[in-house]
């Protein structure tokens, strides 16, 4: 059985919190979007993207709760989907080992993205703004490949406390597809006892880093390289869970977890009408796209 796997995640400079804060609400928000535009049309020829659902999408603000693929790549489907499904910018909440060093910091911030904390959802949802949030974090993200399309949430509740605090909806996106952009030549809980964690720890890398959320599968993409293959990619956007009528109120345990759990529900069913209707798809996919995607 494999061990236990640690967040590595440490306390922030409440100073950090207020930075990014700021500079995110001083993006120009139409620049932005328009650039997310031109990526949708990179995204389009390479993975031509279906997305179902956008009917579901409420006046914002909203929070969005996907799933995590491989190497995080989803993001690069769902914020242009998003987006073009709303007409509005989402704003996608990532990993806090981000934001530790000022020139990352500025580069992530300036593309669009956010730290996931608590304080800076709350500055987001109160400015009228929408967020993409991967619950599940690089735990999901790094999972082996028998766990493809399956949700890594542990025990987490911060988003239905956060959505909640503002009575904002959270809105299930589930993805299929970029989890099959890259297979493996080492799962991750294979890594911490092999060769290739020697030359790490040469390299500077410590055990406790091996052995946490952020250590990452070695993946095997196109012809064996590190780029992705370009299988198509799904994006079902469900039902809404509305959290108006817990706005204001101090949330049990029990009552996050029921919130979670039925998020949870409606994203693993967002997720497998994906995975059909990629099923039904699969004799309509190209020769060459085939070619580029074999093992």
């Amino acid at each position: 059985m494999a061990e236990a796997r640690r967040n590595l995640a440490r306390e922030t400079d409440p100073s950090i919190i207020e930075e990014i804060i700021e500079k995110t609400l001083a993006l120009d928000e139409e620049a932005i979007m328009a650039r997310i535009d031109q990526m949708h049309g990179v995204v389009k020829i390479f993975a031509n993207p279906t997305v179902v659902g956008g009917e579901n999408i409420p006046e914002g603000p909203v929070l969005y709760i996907g799933n995590h693929s491989t190497m995080a790549m989803d993001v690069m489907v769902a914020v242009p989907a998003l987006q073009k499904a709303s007409g509005r910018f989402v704003r996608g909440m990532s990993d806090e080992i981000m934001y530790r060093y000022g020139p990352i910091r500025d580069f992530v911030i300036s593309q669009g993205a956010v730290m996931g904390h608590a304080e800076i959802g709350d500055a987001l949802f109160e400015a009228g703004k929408d967020i993409l949030l991967f619950p599940g974090g690089a735990y999901e993200a790094n999972k082996n490949l028998d766990e493809r399309y399956t949700i890594q949430w542990k025990n987490r509740t911060g988003f239905v406390r956060m959505a909640a605090k503002h009575g904002v909806p959270i809105v299930p996106v589930g993805i299929v597809g970029p989890d099959e952009w890259f297979g493996r030549y080492m799962d991750r809980d294979e890594v911490a006892g092999s060769w290739l964690a020697g030359l790490m720890k040469l390299g500077g890398a410590s055990d406790e880093f091996l052995a946490s959320d952020q250590m990452p599968p070695i993946p095997r993409g196109l012809f064996g390289t590190l780029l992705p293959r370009p299988q198509r990619a799904y994006v079902s956007i469900g039902e809404p869970v509305e959290t108006k009528d817990l706005m204001g109120k101090k949330l049990g345990r029990k009552k996050q977890e029921a919130v979670r759990d039925l998020v949870r529900e409606r994203l693993e069913q967002c997720i497998a009408d994906m995975l059909l209707l990629q099923a039904q798809d699969r004799d309509r996919v190209s020769v060459l796209r085939r070619f580029l995607s074999f093992y």
